[in-house]
């Protein structure tokens, strides 16, 4: 895993933890500004995440579209 990877699983566990106050039923005007704060990024994370993936995506396609047609595979059940 990259080191963006690591820091964007560590932040999500971060902002999973977060929400116990808010579970509990604890209150605090501090609190609600760093539940804002998180769910901003979280956001920014999540469209970070959208967009590696559709990248990767688009990658393979790109791959399959130059790889030469081999013999078809026996587990093809879409084959005629």
């Amino acid at each position: 895993m990259k080191r963006r990877e690591i820091l964007e699983s560590a932040f999500t566990i971060l902002a999973i933890l977060a929400l116990w106050p808010v579970i509990l039923g604890w209150k605090h005007p501090i609190y609600n500004i760093m539940l804002g704060v998180i769910l901003i990024i979280f956001i920014v994370l999540v469209i970070n995440k959208f967009r590696r993936v559709k990248h990767m995506y688009e990658e393979s396609k790109i791959e399959a579209k130059k790889r030469p047609p081999g013999p078809p595979d026996p587990r093809d059940m879409f084959q005629p």
